[in-house]
């Protein structure tokens, strides 16, 4: 028996004893009697989860709910107050929304006697990490947070999740994927891998959804003048009562005092996401008539209520179509067009900016619905024809074992849906001393026990102890008590749909140990509460919980790591929860520290696979281009596909590129500095080179010999007219042909040195190794793919060359840094990183190509390269992919136990993405298309070989002269 139902009993009690007090014993004992058993049967009978009375109220206010409304014109809802029997209009029965500015909602609620009216509220959009895939520590970091804030918080909140289907025709990503298809149509090949990539994605979309969450920030002037006039004071009986005698005039709280406290509020829940490391963001006016509408009308399309200007003529159309006859208009008149969920609406303006306008249009007209009808089972809503069927469920009890962001799990389900949960603060003071009331009574009843010799039950013993820390909690400040309403709404294109939904739901609840009630005969309710509105929590919804207990509410991660558009990678879990994973390192939706990425996972995982999905993705988007040094030929097969469209040079038969060539325009010479170009590249980079070239791994130049190298450097140079006091003078002076290493011998055989033995031992070791250079440099980026392949190489010029390449793209950024992103990828750095000089030069990239527009991708197949020798490549990447490896070393990576298990027993293909500090386990996309030109896999190239030579077998028998014969002699 619950604490209402005891003190109901006890009230109709006391009734009845009143009211028979004038009628005899017996009598009076038979009339209590027989009304008490009505009253029992009201008070404790069970009606689907509900008291029979409370189910006889929630009736009889179904009965007196309209249940059909439709979307009226002002002239339409004007001639209606006069008539009965109409139907009621939507946008008053179920629009409550008047206000809209600077980014501000609000409903001014007229009438009442109340001199205090109006509401007013703001909505945060938020985006944050997937905490679940966070270290424990860091997770328990994060909650501790929110909950401290939950203790400290004096209003209510209200956060709002929206789970809906990806629209390919409006899916921002898409349309930037398929917008890029004309820009390359000069390229017809890469067009093909861009149009098939485009399709692929058009097919698989429909079948993913997207999370957007949402903060809701109100206050109202009844709040408000409550706040200033109690003033958080804690009152005594008599000056309530003496208040309730003689009450005041309650003070008028203007419309400006009531948005002060509301920035107050939106102030502090912002300073609190950020110490959360979550963006949020303020919505502007368009994105919250979009939000309302699409919480007022889930599934239905939303226009993006984006003003639009008309002229005459359209206006005079328009308005011949709606009212049957044209509208003339004055001159020098703007007129401009809206959208609205139900139809067009047009207005006159003098702003020359195609902008939302305040106070022009009726904010109700424009998101209400074309009708709403109301079921005991479902709501019907429909928006220019199209009806989509709702249905709501509260949750009315929580389980033990529920762990923080559980709320995640619901939206993984892929079900298009609305979870809106609000917590509304309530007194301490007032818990407290309910709370002691509670605990008297447990005492009372263990005491009681005693005396009468009986076993107190477990339950209450546990009970009592739960109370005392409690109490122990919210008297010291650490804990608050909420009143929490979780409300669910789903929504489905047929009956039959929202059925299948509806059991899918409930039965993932009940599996979390959640009660769970429909809102049978209450999906009005259900509806008003899922707006972005705030309203004041329903009391048979609300369920009281602690602050610890609502922290494992945070829930702000939409699923998706990444950026909003980019490079498609693949997706984000499994079945219709499934979300798209789009990557750009320079993308300015959302900003990534640094370009550069790192790939590492055991041989066969799909490194390769990923390196070929970021340089086709790059160059069909037109985002970069893309250079390779590629160490084992796997990119031979996309260079032949793309013939013409792709550069491919083999290191080994000589290096088309000059590494004398100076990294330096004439616009990095500033006057003002002092400092010396050609000298610091000639000690920092071209001593490091000549030390590759004359050098093995296991020695190194002496003091002598670096000497004497860096003064036939500056005489060769100086020989071309090379020279720092030129450079200054003249900075196109950088623009002058390099020298090269032929040039470098013939001055170093004209040069003296201390030690001719010395002179004759460097000139011999350079000799030795000249025919790797050509001379000057003979290519430029001029196609999109450029591959420089070590295949044939031996691999102790692999240090050597990635130095040589590195220094070509710095000398291309500096002569061409304005023009498009340069991606340079480097496939299997392993034998790099073996190196020290190789490393160190994979370092000095991973560090200075940021500032030059180049994003380095580092792929290696052995983890301990990047978890010991490349920690600071590693360290320098804004983003990594690690894909499977052994546990040993993916215990290294410190990771959540999802995501290590993730690793240790992933197949080709599953990835651990990590950008910036969000994490998340991604499918790599698998375009059949792509795969002849992406796979390594021996057998599948065997088996793609032999159906390519039986194709053309076949073709051929096809086009044979003799097959032509016999097929026209069978025809005669």
């Amino acid at each position: 028996m619950s604490l209402q139902q005891l003190l109901t009993d006890i009230g109709a009690g006391v009734g009845l004893f009143t009211l028979t007090a004038g009628l005899p014993l017996l009598t009076r004992i038979v009339v209590c009697a027989v009304l008490a058993v009505p009253v029992l049967i009201l008070v404790h009978g069970q009606v689907e989860g509900q008291s029979l009375l409370q189910w006889l109220y929630v009736y009889a206010r179904f009965l007196f709910l309209p249940k059909h409304t439709n979307w009226q014109s002002a002239e339409a809802r004007a001639r209606a107050l006069s008539r009965s029997g109409k139907v009621p209009a939507v946008q008053t029965t179920w629009v409550h929304l008047d206000h809209l500015s600077g980014g501000i909602m609000g409903y001014s609620e007229p009438g009442g006697r109340s001199p205090n009216r109006g509401r007013y509220w703001v909505v945060l959009e938020v985006e944050g990490r997937n905490i679940r895939y966070l270290p424990e520590a860091e997770q328990v970091r994060i909650y501790s947070h929110f909950e401290r804030f939950l203790t400290g918080c004096e209003f209510r909140l209200q956060f709002i999740s929206s789970i809906e289907q990806v629209q390919p025709a409006i899916y921002p990503a898409l349309i930037a994927q398929r917008a890029a298809v004309p820009r390359i149509q000069g390229s017809t090949r890469l067009a093909k891998l861009q149009q098939a990539s485009v399709e692929f994605q058009q097919r698989h979309l429909q079948s993913c959804t997207i999370t957007r969450h949402f903060v809701v920030i109100s206050v109202s002037a009844r709040e408000e003048a409550i706040r200033r006039r109690t003033d958080g004071a804690r009152r005594g009986l008599l000056s309530t009562l003496f208040r309730l005698l003689l009450p005041k005039a309650e003070e008028i709280v203007t419309r400006e005092q009531v948005l002060d406290q509301l920035r107050i509020r939106t102030s502090v829940v912002k300073k609190l996401f950020q110490q959360l490391e979550v963006r949020a963001w303020l919505l502007d006016e368009p994105d919250l008539l979009r939000l309302f509408a699409s919480c007022l009308a889930p599934g239905a399309e939303v226009p993006a209520f984006r003003a639009v200007d008309m002229d005459e003529a359209a206006f005079a159309a328009l308005s011949l179509a709606e009212n049957g006859r044209a509208k003339g208009t004055g001159r020098g008149d703007r007129w401009k067009s809206i959208r609205g969920l139900h139809g067009q609406f047009v207005h006159e303006s003098t702003d020359e900016q195609a902008r939302f306008e305040a106070g022009v249009l009726n904010l109700a007209d424009l998101v209400a619905p074309s009708s709403i009808e109301v079921h005991p089972e479902t709501l019907e809503v429909a928006v220019r024809g199209n009806t989509r069927y709702q249905r709501y469920f509260s949750v009315t009890g929580y389980g033990h074992q529920l762990l923080c962001g559980w709320l995640a799990d619901l939206s993984k389900l892929g079900l298009p849906m609305v979870i809106s949960s609000s917590f509304d603060p309530i007194d301490t003071a007032f818990m407290i001393a309910r709370l002691e009331m509670h605990l008297v009574k447990l005492e009372s009843q263990r005491i009681s026990d005693q005396k009468t010799l009986k076993i107190t039950k477990a339950n209450q013993s546990v009970e009592a102890e739960q109370v005392r820390r409690v109490l122990r909690e919210l008297a010291a400040r650490r804990m608050k008590v909420f009143a929490t309403s979780l409300i669910i709404g789903i929504h489905a294109g047929s009956r039959e749909h929202l059925e299948q939904r509806s059991h899918y739901l409930l039965s993932h609840l009940r599996q979390k140990q959640l009660r769970v009630r429909e809102c049978r005969r209450l999906h009005d309710v259900g509806l008003q509460l899922s707006l972005p509105i705030c309203l004041p929590p329903d009391l048979s919804q609300t369920v009281n919980l602690p602050s610890d207990a609502i922290s494992t509410f945070l829930h702000t991660c939409s699923g998706v790591v990444g950026t909003p558009t980019g490079v498609f990678l693949g997706f984000i879990g499994s079945g219709f929860s499934r979300r798209p994973v789009y990557f750009n390192p320079w993308s300015e939706e959302r900003k990534i520290p640094n370009p550069h990425v790192v790939v590492v996972g055991e041989t066969g995982m799909g490194k390769s696979w990923l390196g070929k999905t970021f340089a086709t993705g790059f160059m069909g988007l037109g985002v970069a281009d893309v250079v390779v040094l590629d160490h084992d030929d796997d990119y031979l097969p996309l260079h032949e596909f793309l013939r013409g469209e792709s550069q491919r040079y083999n290191l080994a038969r000589g290096c088309p590129i000059n590494f004398f060539d100076l990294p330096f325009a004439p616009s990095d010479v500033d006057p003002a500095d002092p400092a010396d170009l050609l000298a610091e590249f000639l000690d920092n980079h071209l001593l490091a080179g000549l030390t590759l070239l004359i050098c093995d791994a296991e020695t190194t130049l002496s003091k002598l010999e670096e000497a004497y190298l860096m003064a036939v450097a500056r005489a060769t140079y100086a020989a071309r007219g090379l020279t720092s006091e030129a450079i200054r003078r003249d900075p196109t002076t950088l623009l002058l042909p390099a020298p090269t290493l032929s040039d470098f011998l013939e001055t170093m055989k004209q040069t003296p040195a201390s030690s001719k033995a010395m002179r004759q031992s460097l000139i011999e070791r350079l000799e030795k190794a000249a025919y790797l250079f050509c001379g000057e440099t003979s290519i430029q980026l001029e196609k999109p793919l450029t591959i420089f392949s070590i295949h044939d190489l031996d691999e102790k010029w692999y240090p050597l060359m990635t130095f040589v390449v590195q220094n070509f793209l710095y000398r291309h950024r500096a002569l061409r840094r304005d023009e498009r992103y340069l991606a340079y990828i480097v496939e299997e750095a392993s034998y790099m990183l073996r190196h020290p000089a190789g490393r160190r030069y994979l370092e000095s990239g991973s560090r200075g190509f940021r500032k030059l527009g180049i994003a380095q991708l580092t792929l290696s197949q052995h983890p301990r390269d990047f978890l010991e020798e490349g920690q600071v490549i590693l360290a320098n990447a804004g983003t990594a992919f690690f894909l499977g490896m052994q546990r040993n070393a993916a215990e290294k990576l410190c990771l959540s136990p999802e995501l290590e298990r993730t690793l240790t027993e992933a197949i080709p293909g599953q990835a651990v993405m990590r950008c910036g500090n969000d994490y998340a386990a991604i499918q790599v996309a698998s375009i059949p298309f792509h795969r002849a030109l992406f796979t390594t896999d021996p057998q599948e190239r065997r088996r793609l070989r032999e159906r390519a030579r039986s194709a053309q077998l076949q073709s051929s028998r096809e086009s044979s002269p003799l097959r032509k014969d016999e097929s026209h002699a069978q025809h005669s």
